[in-house]
């Protein structure tokens, strides 16, 4: 087999990608720590593990979504480069608001039974962190929008294989979705909106419905009898 120096390009990318979000990973841990010099000290670290297996799987939702993308497009341009780039810098950015906005949820949640009343004082720094994490999100979704949409368009150049264009489109709808519902998110700390604090959270629980509605609408689309034939 000839040797292709731009699917060997592809592949550096790849485990350059994988290794950043496993960097991602470790800032995500870190960022939590603190030292266990007492036993108190212990027990909150302990209480952190809930937050930090949550945020641990969004960081790695994303990563497997890059996996996917990896498999379905064989080769690499500059464009795909650039933007998969992106997403590296991206991530390590989220990696921050993540954890304090994970962390301050589930100290609400079990009324203050877990660590993280030092992250929210008021619910101006609550509406901020949903802000801030909602424009993040958004933008890392808008990374993977962007990304699928340059292979849809440039199918043929990046290799795709026929019958994983449907896949293509699928992915770059429900990216489509994801990076919808992080704007949202911020939109709705703003104006009348922001009176209600637990609204800008509710925006990421229509993602799973919108997807479902997505998947729901395509299976009634008319099938083309030109293309059945």
């Amino acid at each position: 087999m000839a040797h292709d120096p731009e699917r060997e390009t592809g592949k550096r990318l790849d485990a350059f990608v994988d290794a950043a979000f496993a960097f991602a990973i470790t800032l995500l841990i870190i960022a939590g720590a603190e030292p266990t010099a007492s036993l108190e000290a212990l027990w909150r670290a302990l209480g952190k593990i809930p937050a930090s297996l949550v945020a641990f799987t969004l960081i790695a939702m994303f990563w497997m979504a890059y996996r996917e993308y990896g498999r379905l497009v064989p080769r690499r341009d500059t464009l795909s480069t650039l933007n998969a780039l992106a997403i590296v810098f991206t991530v390590l950015v989220y990696v921050f608001p993540l954890r304090m906005l994970v962390e301050s949820g589930f100290h609400w949640f079990t009324r203050g039974w877990l660590p993280g009343n030092e992250i929210i004082r008021t619910l101006g720094d609550l509406r901020d962190l949903f802000r801030i994490y909602g424009v993040g999100f958004a933008i890392l979704a808008g990374l993977f929008v962007t990304l699928y949409a340059h292979a849809r368009r440039h199918a043929d150049r990046l290799e795709v294989p026929f019958e994983r264009r449907a896949d293509i489109q699928a992915s770059h709808e429900i990216w489509l979705i994801v990076a919808a519902s992080g704007l949202l998110s911020a939109a709705l700390t703003l104006g009348p909106f922001a009176r209600v604090p637990w609204l800008p959270g509710f925006a990421y629980w229509l993602i799973p419905a919108a997807i479902g509605l997505r998947a729901w609408l395509f299976h009634r689309r008319p099938v083309d009898a030109s293309k059945s034939a």
